[in-house]
């Protein structure tokens, strides 16, 4: 059986941005980290996971939590980084 951390050394993602699509997508992390997978497989799951932490960027700062948005900016500087918004989809 696999353990959360051989999924997440198995995912080209860092294990924030992970918990950002468990929180987003309201999923066990273990599942997130496969959905995570996928995703980065071409440039429209790129874009959504784009959107994902914008979505949760923009919830923290709604609800006044500035750790919270402190926190996901810098996930989402890493991830974009990475992985830059693609300029056109398929």
């Amino acid at each position: 059986m696999l353990s959360l951390t051989d999924c997440l050394d198995f995912v080209d993602l860092d294990a924030a941005t992970i918990e950002v699509i468990a929180l987003h997508e309201d999923l066990p992390m273990i599942v997130a980290a496969e959905l995570g997978h996928q995703l980065i497989a071409d440039l429209r799951g790129i874009y959504r996971l784009h959107m994902m932490h914008r979505d949760l960027i923009e919830s923290a700062a709604e609800r006044g939590h500035l750790a919270d948005e402190k926190r996901l900016r810098s996930t989402y500087e890493a991830f974009n980084r990475k992985y830059p918004v693609p300029r056109q989809l398929p």
